[in-house]
């Protein structure tokens, strides 16, 4: 229950209008019910710290909309299912595709090719799909090892945006590396099956 001044709604009025403070509330307020829905489905911690975390980014960088919602506490839960239902169905694909006979066969290999010898490279691909501020404090933080608040007090930002900006560029870069990894599981499936013919 919200304390008797606190309204959700009004949080989100909030919110809208840029104020960080009522972000935060609203974070404080909802993390654990977040994290308790995603991990009763995903049961991993990785998944639903994740899932936690996209779910409060996805509202503060969509905040001009949470004026028009009318039933904003089911508005959350409805992001936080959505979230874990894209989750699960891109695992169920992931596990398809890895569950090949022909993945298996050539997973030494294509560990290998992948993370030793290529890994860095993809990375650093990956890294320039960002936008100039993404990688800019990708970089700080994760090249440099600057903190949110060091990097924040440089740019002029709020650490909290700081902290945005690293993990939506963390979560397309592993996002890219797990796309490569599929693709030469494709490529390893396409190739055993020529040898048929």
């Amino acid at each position: 229950m919200l304390p008797d001044h606190i309204t959700c709604k009004s949080l989100f009025e909030a919110i809208a209008q840029g104020n960080e403070q009522a972000f935060k509330t609203l974070f404080d307020l909802y993390k654990a019910r977040a994290y308790s829905v995603a991990f009763k489905f995903t049961k991993s911690v990785y998944a639903s710290e994740e899932i936690t975390q996209d779910v409060f980014i996805g509202i503060w960088t969509s905040r001009a909309q949470l004026p028009a919602v009318k039933e904003s506490e089911a508005y959350i839960y409805i992001i936080i299912y959505n979230k874990v239902s894209r989750y699960l169905k891109k695992e169920s694909n992931t596990a398809r595709i890895l569950a090949l006979p022909i993945w298996r066969e050539y997973s030494n290999e294509t560990e290998e090719t992948v993370y030793a010898h290529d890994q860095q490279k993809f990375i650093d691909q990956a890294i320039e799909q960002l936008s100039p501020q993404k990688k800019l404090i990708y970089r700080l933080n994760q090249v440099q090892g600057k903190s949110y608040d060091e990097i924040a007090s440089t740019l002029h930002l709020s650490p909290h945006t700081v902290k945005s900006h690293v993990l939506k560029a963390i979560k397309f870069i592993r996002g890219c590396m797990k796309d490569h990894a599929l693709l030469i599981a494709g490529i390893l499936a396409v190739v055993a099956w020529l040898k048929f013919f």
